[in-house]
């Protein structure tokens, strides 16, 4: 297969730790995320450079305030697939992320994170054949706090549609 250019959409399900935690229930948010990419592959392995918009991080709700935290990152991925099977990869992917945007927060925070990701992308066969449904968990390594005594960390479920723009024959 020859390398090509491929655009990603999907929901992010993001969540923050938060130590210690008194006062605040931790929620779930929802939120978009965009990439493009330019694959590259062998029989068994795929590096697919990305870069990607992404919205992470949760909220804290307290008695008497909600925070939330909105991430806006800005990240480039180099992912690294395994070819499991024809159409289906296990795909390991570091990020590093910049805030464009520093969220209002109950600690002070630092804009650079370094999270871990890893999932499966399927590669749909016959008509549906540009497409491919991705599924990755995103693991934050980088603690987001500035502050010596607190601590945060995201952490988020990724599922995205993937267009692949494949040169037609």
């Amino acid at each position: 297969m020859k390398p090509h250019l491929g655009l990603r959409a999907g929901l992010n399900v993001a969540t923050s730790t938060y130590s210690p935690n008194f006062i605040y229930n931790l929620k779930r948010q929802s939120h978009p995320n965009l990439g493009v990419f330019y694959r590259f592959r062998t029989q068994k392995w795929a590096f697919q450079p990305e870069v990607q918009l992404s919205v992470r991080g949760g909220t804290f709700k307290g008695e008497l305030e909600v925070v939330r935290n909105n991430f806006n990152f800005a990240s480039f991925v180099p992912v690294v697939g395994y070819i499991i099977t024809e159409g289906l990869t296990f795909e390991v992917a570091p990020e590093f992320s910049y805030a464009l945007i520093a969220p209002k927060s109950i600690v002070p925070l630092r804009r650079n994170e370094f999270s871990l990701g890893s999932g499966f992308r399927f590669d749909f066969m016959d008509m549906a054949e540009d497409f491919s449904l991705n599924i990755r968990y995103v693991h934050g390594f980088t603690n987001l706090s500035t502050s010596k005594t607190e601590s945060l960390y995201n952490r988020t479920l990724q599922v995205s549609v993937i267009y692949n723009l494949y040169k037609k024959k």
